[in-house]
């Protein structure tokens, strides 16, 4: 696929050039026009392979949403406009690794890969938190239903942040991750755990950026919450910056920032 460049950029057809955007992508596409219609892909016995293709790229798109959902409470203040795609490329990755399942069914085991979810990127332009990683330090039970961040002289001088901020906090996140496989009886993908989606997070007090935080945010999932094997446990730690509003107290403004701690 060619992608628009230069000065001079524009959206439509010209002779048998298409360009176009897709959502939430500020790039604009060029592609010939033509090609295999739908009633094609769908019956021919030539097109048996996109088909089986087609079919695994939906279970990626639905794994994919459900890492967004566990996602809820911090996206999409903290995500640039690219995250799904790198998540979809990260999940497709994935799912071709299945050596021993068969092709358009192949399943999606996040659980024999958390190295690779360990890579995502939030935001590749505001990276703010890289630099307070280094005063955290983080534990979990062996049970993984809780995860203690333990924050020492962090401190904020010399970071990139906006002027208007004036006071700040961490958040420490868990999300639940079920790897996914084909079902038979529904005819499509899906979670192997009921327990994907489920979040659990807690805040530490507000702060001046500028006043060294030392403190313990624990978080843990609800008492009786059974983590299964097939399940990868996604912590990340945010910042979030406010500024006072009147007798509302403090509401966020912008530089908010989030970053990938550990995948267990």
């Amino acid at each position: 696929m060619a992608i628009q460049m230069g000065a001079i950029q524009y959206i439509g057809s010209f002779k048998s050039i298409r360009n176009y955007r897709t959502k939430n992508d500020k790039r604009i596409f060029a592609g010939e026009k033509g090609g295999a219609n739908g009633d094609l892909i769908k019956n021919n016995p030539a097109f048996k392979n996109t088909r089986l293709s087609e079919n695994e790229f939906g279970g990626c798109a639905r794994a994919v949403k459900g890492i967004r959902l566990g996602f809820v409470k911090l996206i999409p203040e903290m995500v640039d406009y690219l995250f799904t795609s790198r998540l979809m490329k990260m999940t497709r990755r994935i799912s071709i690794l299945d050596k021993e399942g068969e092709m358009g069914k192949r399943q999606i085991l996040f659980s024999a890969h958390r190295d690779f979810m360990r890579t995502i990127q939030f935001n590749k332009d505001i990276k703010t938190i890289e630099a307070c990683t280094r005063f955290l330090r983080d534990s979990h039970s062996d049970s993984r239903v809780e995860n203690l961040l333990k924050v020492e002289n962090l401190c904020l001088q010399g970071a990139k942040i906006s002027r208007a901020a004036e006071k700040y906090r961490l958040i420490s996140h868990l999300s639940i991750v079920s790897d996914y496989c084909y079902s038979e009886e529904t005819r499509q993908y899906e979670p192997t755990n009921q327990l994907d989606t489920k979040c659990a997070y807690a805040y530490s007090d507000y702060m001046d950026p500028y006043t060294a935080l030392n403190t313990e945010i624990k978080v843990s999932f609800p008492e009786g919450t059974v983590i299964g094997e097939d399940c990868s446990v996604i912590h990340c730690v945010g910042i979030e910056f406010y500024v006072r509003n009147g007798s509302r107290g403090y509401e966020p403004t912008i530089g908010q920032s989030l970053e990938m701690i550990n995948v267990y």
